[in-house]
């Protein structure tokens, strides 16, 4: 269970945890569609996911008041539930246009990585290639495989394919960065 100075990691690149305090949370999961609609949240390129693409994502379907309701009744509560439970504390943050988790508490590899990766990439476009080296390097390290592995969903699938393309990209900059700062500072 969660108290105010205790922090709650997810690591969804390589393999999907949850860690408390860095003790790893053994969840007894309500059913897979909880989970999978969980995941869905996760994607750091959507940090706020409309309810149409939740439920064009879990079932295929447009948002309508029905497929809302439905959303809200089998995915929401029951998740809401579980997260309490297992967690402490609920950290899902609704609103009239779709849903989201609240980062405050929260800290996500794929957000990092995703973070690291375009602050490195500024970096390097402001000609300052050691300071991106260090967050192309960090960006490596924080990449631990696949997003979600094994986890179907469009969300998913779309966000996986996003972030193995970003990490293409922070391989091939992070040695241009590496050469450039090797010549230009002896590194």
């Amino acid at each position: 269970m969660m108290t105010a100075d205790t922090t709650l990691e997810i690591l969804t690149l390589g393999r999907f945890s949850i860690l408390i305090d860095g003790k790893l949370v053994e969840a007894d999961w309500p059913d897979e569609t909880i989970k999978l609609f969980f995941c869905s949240l996760l994607s750091p390129l959507d940090l706020y996911v409309t309810w149409d693409r939740i439920c064009r994502s879990l079932w295929n379907v447009p948002v309508t008041r029905v497929s809302r309701n439905r959303l809200e009744q089998s995915c929401i509560r029951p998740l809401k539930v579980f997260l309490i439970k297992e967690l402490g504390f609920n950290p899902l943050i609704t609103g009239q246009d779709g849903i989201r988790i609240d980062q405050q508490r929260i800290h996500l590899d794929a957000l990092e990585f995703h973070g690291a990766v375009l602050e490195g990439l500024r970096l390097l476009s402001l000609d300052n290639h050691r300071a991106a080296l260090v967050k192309f390097n960090r960006a490596n390290t924080l990449y631990g495989g696949d997003y979600l592995p094994e986890l179907p969903g469009k969300i998913i699938a779309n966000t996986r394919t996003d972030l193995e393309s970003l990490y293409r990209t922070n391989r091939g900059h992070g040695r241009h960065a590496a050469h450039s700062a090797f010549q230009l500072f002896g590194l």
